[in-house]
């Protein structure tokens, strides 16, 4: 049976000052407040009413112009829903039919209501960041501070071609996996600005502005 929010609680989203919508924890729109509404109206994008009981990954593949950003968005979306953090904030350039090259920056945090369904829940609160450079910020924000463990006080060896590190068990890792083990990292997919510019040339005025 598909949740449902109360009056009360919808009441109180649509007088927040953000852009909000508000999915279940399998993916799927619940509620758009009327400030999202306006949102979609003042940058040309389809009617908000259509999008409810659709998952939310639907609606941001229409949206989100550089496809890795859709990855990191999904997977800052999935930290939070299998525990891993509380909060998870993500950068990207959308699609505006109306103003192009667009920075948007979308939060995500568990709707705690009360009730049983606000515990099934998570509220997306976008905004519009202008035209500008996307801040290279880690786009997951935990909860919890990370426990690192020592880095070997002695040089790294790193492969000179592919960039492979060798541990101290003469295993190669990526550089990923190597500092997973190291420092307890997670890491998300982002893209960083002067790759934009080489791959997506197309977005990449809206980095210069």
């Amino acid at each position: 049976m598909p949740l449902s929010l109360s009056s009360s609680l919808t009441s109180s989203l649509n007088a927040l000052p953000h852009n909000l919508l508000v999915i279940d924890s399998y993916g799927f729109i619940l509620f758009i407040n009327d400030h999202w509404k306006e949102l979609c109206h003042s940058y040309g994008f389809s009617p908000a009413h259509e999008w409810i009981g659709v998952h939310y990954l639907e609606l941001f593949e229409k949206w989100i112009a550089i496809p890795v950003q859709l990855t990191a968005l999904n997977e800052s979306i999935q930290h939070i829903l299998q525990g891993g953090v509380l909060v998870a904030s993500s950068e990207f350039i959308l699609h505006t039919p109306d103003k192009m090259g667009r920075v948007f920056r979308l939060d995500a945090f568990p709707l705690l209501s009360g009730q049983s369904a606000g515990l099934q829940t998570l509220a997306l609160s976008m905004r519009d960041s202008g035209p500008g450079e996307i801040r290279q910020t880690d786009p997951v924000r935990g909860c919890h501070p990370m426990r690192p463990r020592p880095i070997p006080s002695s040089l790294v060896p790193i492969c000179a071609s592919c960039k492979s590190v060798r541990n101290s068990k003469e295993e190669w890792l990526s550089v990923e996996r190597y500092l997973q083990f190291q420092l307890s990292l997670q890491f998300t997919h982002d893209i960083c600005p002067d790759c934009i510019r080489q791959l997506y040339p197309k977005y990449a005025g809206a980095l210069n502005r």
